[in-house]
Parts: C-alpha cells; sequence; structure tokens
C-alpha cells in the first residue's frame, strides 16, 4: 500500500511542473500618448474577446490610467462606457462649474479674456492645470483603494512609469497612493503641475520611458503584449501646434530606449494613429480612437491567438474580480479635514451638510468640494476615503489663494474697441482680504479700486473708489437730442453684507459726485438745467444667480431686487425730502428641449419723491444693463440711450435655438410702459420692439449681432459685439 501511494506521489510531483509551464506570465503594457491612449481600451476589448489574461499591467501617462483601473477590476466595456460619457475639456482644466462658483467668482465670471495668475513672493508651480478636476474623477472610479497600498497586490498587479524632474531618472511607482501615481505618470510637463511624493518631483514618465516592456520583464512576465500609439518622427512642416511639439520632445528624450523596449515584446499592437494628436478628445474623436483600437487588435487576431496557444489557457484564466463603478450609498465614520486653520475648520464643519457616522453619495462628497473649491481660495480640494465601510472620509484642501493679472478686450458697433486691465491681489484664504485695481480704456473709461476683508463668508467689509469719464449721446425716439460729458466720482462702504454661493445681499453707504461738462438738457417739450452735484445714497440690494454661463445660459435663472435712497447731505435733498429708486431684474431660463431654450424675462425701475435728480433718470435703450450708468436698462429697438419718466416696466421674450455646438439665433420680443405715477403705468399705451439675431460662442467671448425695430423710434437697428461684455 505504501509503495503505491509512493509511486502515485511521484507520478503527481512530475506532472505538477508539466501543468504550471503550460501557463505563463502575460504582462499588458500600454504607453502614453494623451488622447490616443483610448485605444488601448478597443484593444483590451479584443484582447478580452480572445481570452488573453494579464497577470500584469504596466502603464505611462495615459497607459497608466486605462492600466491603473484595468488593473482594480474595471472591465474594457466599462472603460469604453466611461471615455465615451466625459466632459474631457472640463476634466482637463481646473474650472469650476459656475453654479459652483462663490459669488465673488461669479462676478468676476467670462469678463476676461486671458487671466495670469502669480504667487507673491513664491514662484509659479511648472505647468498651467494642477489637475483638480481629473485628480478627483480618478479618486471616484478607484473608491476601496484609496489607502497608501502595494500595487502589486491588486486584482492584477500594476505599475507606472514616471519620472523625476531634479534626479533626471525613470521612476516605476508599484506602491503608495493609487490616484496620485496614475495622475504623476500623467503630469506631461508645462501642461500639468507635476506631482510630490516624498522628495521626489514628478512628471510624465513618457519622457524617460513611454513604452516599459523592460518594467514588465523585470516584474516577471514571461509573455509580453504591448500597445504602442507612440508616434513617429515629424517633420518641420508638421509642427504647427502644441500639441504637435510636446509628443516630438517626448519621442526625442526616449528614442533610443522605446526601440529597446519594442524588442522586448512579444507582441506589439500599433493602432493608425493618423489625423489624430494627444489633444484629440472631442467625442467624434474618442469613438474612432476606440473603433481603430479594435480593428488593430483584430488586424493581429492570428498573432493574438498563437500568442494564446503559447501561454497555455487553463479555464480558471478567463475569471476575474470585477468593479461596479458607483458605490451608491457610503457609510463614513469620521470626517478629517487637512490643510486649515482651527477657526476655518470649524467654519467648514458648520457649513458642512455631511455629518459624521452618518450615510452619504458621491453626490454629497462632489457638493461639498465644489462649495469649498468655488471659493478660488485652494488650488487643490481632493477627497480619500480610508479603511473599509464605514469609512474614515479625508478633505485635503491646498490653501493657495493666487493672485491674477487680467485682461479683457471687445469691441462693438457702439463705442468701438474696449480693453479690460485687472489685478487682484489675495491675501490669505478662507478668512481674509482682498485688493483688486481695474481699469477700462475706451471712449467712456473708468478706473475701480476695491478693497474687500472678509472674517467669515457671512460678513464682509468693502470699500471702494472709482473714477469714470462719460461721454454720451442721448436721444429722443430715435433722434439725437443730447451729447453729456462728464466726470463721476464714486466712494462706496459696504457695512453689512452676506455672500452664499448663489445668493448676495449687501447694504452700505455711497457717495457719488457727478462733474457736468454739459450744463442744458432738453427732452422734446423741457428743457433742465443740469449742474455738477454730488450725492449720498444708503442701498441694499439681494441677487440670486443660477445661471450655468454667463452668456447663452442653459439652465438656471437671475433675480435682482434693489433699493436706494438718495440725499445731498445723509439726510434730505434739495431742503425737501429725500428721493428712492426701487427696481427689479428677473430672468429665468425654460429648458423647452435640448437645444431650444426660453428666455422671459421682466425688469424695472421705479422713482419714488417729489423732483429726482437729472443724474438718476431711468435710461433705457441699448442691449445691455448698466452700460453707461446703473439706471440704464435694455430694450430691443431703442438702439441708443434715452431718457424715460419716473416708472419703467419691461416684459422681454426671447426663443434662443442652438445650432451645432456653439451657434446660436434668436427671435426677441419686448413691450415697455412708463409713466411718472406708478399706479398709472399700465393706463398708457406701452412701447413695442423685437429683433432677430445670430450668436456664436468663442474664445474670444461672445459673437453678437443683432437687428431690431420698434414703433418708438420707427427704425431699423443693428448692432454687433464681439468680445466679453464689460
Amino acid at each position: 500500500m505504501k509503495k503505491r501511494l509512493l509511486t502515485i506521489g511521484l507520478l503527481l510531483l512530475l506532472l505538477l511542473p508539466e501543468v504550471e509551464a503550460q501557463r505563463k506570465k502575460v504582462g499588458l503594457v500600454l504607453s502614453g500618448g494623451g488622447a490616443k491612449g483610448v485605444v488601448h481600451i478597443g484593444v483590451l476589448q479584443v484582447l478580452e474577446k480572445a481570452g488573453i489574461p494579464v497577470d500584469v499591467i504596466v502603464g505611462t501617462s495615459m497607459g497608466s490610467i486605462v492600466g491603473g483601473l484595468y488593473a482594480i477590476g474595471y472591465t474594457a466595456d466599462q472603460l469604453d462606457s466611461l471615455v465615451r460619457n466625459q466632459d474631457w475639456m472640463f476634466l482637463l482644466s481646473d474650472k469650476v462649474n459656475r453654479y459652483d462658483l462663490s459669488f465673488g467668482e461669479k462676478d468676476q465670471d467670462a469678463k476676461y479674456l486671458f487671466s495670469v495668475p502669480f504667487d507673491r513672493g513664491k514662484r509659479r508651480p511648472v505647468g498651467f492645470v494642477s489637475g483638480q478636476n481629473v485628480y478627483n474623477l480618478f479618486t471616484d472610479l478607484t473608491i476601496g483603494y484609496h489607502d497608501s497600498l502595494d500595487f502589486m497586490k491588486l486584482p492584477i498587479p500594476f505599475a507606472c512609469v514616471a519620472a523625476d524632474m531634479f534626479q533626471r531618472k525613470e521612476i516605476v511607482l508599484k506602491d503608495g497612493y493609487l490616484v496620485q501615481a496614475m495622475r504623476a505618470s500623467m503630469a506631461i510637463p508645462g501642461v500639468f503641475t507635476p506631482v510630490k511624493k516624498g522628495n521626489q518631483v514628478l512628471v510624465d514618465g513618457g519622457i524617460m520611458n513611454n513604452f516599459p516592456t523592460d518594467v514588465a520583464r523585470a516584474l516577471g512576465a514571461e509573455i509580453v503584449i504591448g500597445v504602442d500609439v507612440q508616434a513617429d518622427l515629424m517633420t518641420e512642416d508638421k509642427l504647427e501646434s502644441v500639441s504637435g511639439v510636446i509628443p516630438q520632445i517626448i519621442n526625442l528624450l526616449c528614442m533610443n530606449k522605446h526601440e529597446d523596449n519594442q524588442k522586448l515584446a512579444d507582441l506589439v499592437i500599433r493602432p493608425d494613429m493618423k489625423g489624430y494628436s494627444a489633444a484629440s478628445f472631442s467625442n467624434r474623436a474618442i469613438d474612432s480612437l476606440l473603433s481603430r483600437g479594435k480593428v488593430a487588435a483584430l488586424h493581429q487576431w492570428s498573432e493574438i491567438v498563437q500568442l494564446k496557444e503559447k501561454i497555455g489557457i487553463s479555464p480558471e484564466d478567463h475569471v476575474r474580480n470585477t468593479i461596479t463603478g458607483d458605490p451608491g450609498e457610503i457609510v463614513i465614520r469620521n470626517i478629517i479635514i487637512r490643510g486649515l486653520s482651527s477657526k476655518e475648520e470649524g467654519w467648514v464643519r458648520r457649513k458642512m451638510r455631511m455629518q459624521e457616522n452618518s450615510v452619504i453619495t458621491l453626490n454629497d462628497i462632489h457638493r461639498e468640494i465644489a462649495t469649498l473649491y468655488g471659493t478660488k481660495a485652494f488650488s487643490a480640494v481632493n477627497y480619500r476615503l480610508l479603511g473599509n465601510a464605514p469609512y474614515d472620509l479625508e478633505l485635503n484642501l491646498k490653501s493657495n489663494p493666487m493672485s491674477a493679472i487680467n485682461i479683457g478686450f471687445r469691441f462693438d458697433s457702439e463705442d468701438m474697441a474696449a480693453i479690460l486691465l485687472n489685478t487682484t491681489l489675495n491675501y490669505r484664504a478662507l478668512r481674509g482680504s482682498q485688493l483688486s485695481l481695474t481699469g477700462r480704456l475706451s471712449k467712456n473709461p473708468y478706473v475701480r479700486l476695491e478693497y474687500t476683508l472678509e472674517n467669515t463668508f457671512l460678513r464682509g467689509f468693502n470699500l471702494a473708489y472709482m473714477f469714470r469719464y462719460n461721454d454720451v449721446d442721448y436721444y429722443r425716439k430715435g433722434k439725437k437730442m443730447n451729447n453729456v460729458t462728464y466726470r463721476y466720482h464714486a466712494g462706496e462702504l459696504g457695512l453689512s453684507s452676506l455672500y452664499l454661493r448663489n445668493f448676495k445681499f449687501q447694504v452700505g453707504l455711497r457717495y457719488e459726485y457727478f462733474d457736468y461738462n454739459s450744463l442744458l438738457f432738453s427732452n422734446e417739450d423741457e428743457v433742465m438745467t443740469v449742474r455738477p452735484e454730488g450725492f449720498f445714497s444708503y442701498y441694499g440690494f439681494a441677487l440670486f444667480d443660477t445661471y450655468d454661463r454667463r452668456f447663452y445660459p442653459s439652465r438656471g435663472m437671475f433675480l435682482r431686487v434693489g433699493y436706494s435712497l438718495y440725499t445731498d447731505n445723509l439726510g434730505t435733498y434739495d431742503g425737501g425730502a429725500p428721493f428712492s429708486a426701487l427696481s427689479f431684474n428677473f430672468r429665468p431660463v425654460i429648458s423647452l428641449s435640448d437645444r431650444l431654450k426660453l428666455l422671459p424675462a421682466a425688469y424695472g425701475r421705479v422713482l419714488i419723491g417729489n423732483s429726482p435728480a437729472y443724474s438718476y433718470m431711468n435710461n433705457l435703450g441699448g442691449t445691455e444693463f448698466e452700460r453707461y450708468n446703473s439706471q440704464q436698462m435694455p430694450f430691443l429697438g431703442i438702439n441708443h440711450v434715452e431718457v424715460f419718466e419716473n416708472s419703467v416696466i419691461v416684459g422681454k421674450l426671447e426663443f434662443r435655438q442652438r445650432m451645432g455646438r456653439k451657434h446660436y439665433l434668436s427671435v426677441v420680443g419686448n413691450y415697455a410702459f412708463q409713466d411718472d405715477n406708478f399706479f398709472d403705468i399700465f393706463g398708457r399705451k406701452g412701447i413695442w420692439g423685437g429683433g432677430v439675431g445670430y450668436s456664436r460662442d468663442t474664445m474670444l467671448g461672445p459673437i453678437d449681432l443683432m437687428f431690431s425695430f420698434s414703433d418708438w423710434t420707427e427704425k431699423l437697428g443693428c448692432y454687433f459685439n464681439l468680445g466679453f461684455y464689460f
């Protein structure tokens, strides 16, 4: 009996190595290439179809992203769906959705053509994009893998390649924080800011090793399949943009190693990349690149099948752990906040909707991050879910109140060209101050100096001075009546303010001095003497703004209600009772379809009291609010500013159709009522007007061309604008 058992045991020992030898360790290598790396997913779909197992994955740049997600359990089909449903232009920027901006930042939104940030006394990080949005996407996708890990213990062992900027050497990342490793591997020098890990300053590994088959071999891969999207060296005539120059530099830096590493692969799949670059992130390009990955792999199907036979496949090799993606409800135990002072942390905790020992969702985390990042007090706001459920939620905030120099440009058919210059100095983060100097160079120039001190988000102090020179032609029923020139000085003290994400309330005291050169103002049937005059006013306003975009919004609403009491000595006006002004402006967006929007509007202004000063009389006309003064209201069909009676109410209806991605056609109608007595305003015949227009959203700002007509002027009007309104 013992002899028989010994014989069986010896046979098993002889057979086991043979079975083991049938199964070779397969390494998958995914090269860098920006958007071109999307083809990796198409190749993976074919490899899955062929039943090729993957035992270790090594990636560089975009290859590290695809490889890292595949390593923790995402299938090729899941990755396909993921890349098709991303707003890549938003992800690869540090932009904040307008809805999430603090109100102070909303006011500056879409006003400047470009902005140059700087940090007083410090060097600006080497890179334009910190990676805020893409980093948080990676974090969302890797829940369950947020702790410091050994990447060799992931469902599929994984490594990615980065480069140390100062040690000038290749760094193979095999442990640590997975999201940080993927972000480091894709940190294209000059585009994304580097990632600091201990004493290392890491950038895109493609500059050292863009096709790391040698790393896969070092990790024990016996069979190596590589997907290579690195472009061949381009000729001089093809180097026309940054998206072409950067890959060329990377190719030159690692050309010799790339050629050597190609020889280490058993199978190299090189999809056709003609017509696409590292920056080809449009929806059409993504679809095409996914398809090209499949086509390239299918073209080498016979080689894949031969390789499969060489590997030696067992039934168990077709089974792999998969990940579901959205975790749904998340149970958290503790909330840890890093990067704030104790007072700031206390404020954040009080305002946070998330609570410790509760159940939350990813949307809850996104909302808190967006609120903090929207203050622009931080260069990065990220999170981690540590441990197992119930998790510890860690919020990491990097305080960096960057100052900026901003430049805007505009051309329109009324005032011709205008340039807006601004410099804003920020001090501290959540609890601090801001000094801003803004100047406009145009026919009607101005300069504004403003200092804001916020001791919390809910209380603030505002001090401002403004000088403006106005040269304005006033019309009456389309006919020029007066040219008014004056110098305007204003000092403002904001005594109390309330700033929330979409709501602002402020009260204060303002002094305004109008130094007129024109002494007589005629308005058809009356002549008024206009003299230099100064006013003290007490003001207050409430503002609610949920527009998703400042120009051409597709959802949200805008509401402003304001009141001002005018005096010439803080108590009376011209020896009698002061006069006042009540204004309102309501403009919602109603979505009729994805492309067709209905934009109703109602706005107006009512002067209350006897003999209001000329400087505050209601002005109507033009296409925008407050173009020449704070009381100007637009009316389509009245092409120039005109003085109207003490009470003015306007109703407006606009249908706006989007064509393509950035083209718009509009049909607009508006109707105005006016009277010196508010209670008689609807007893008189109103004024109607309307028009049609074409608009386009461009990098230079909105382009607007509008044709209009009204029964008030009985003239056809045409208005053209290029650039942001300011």
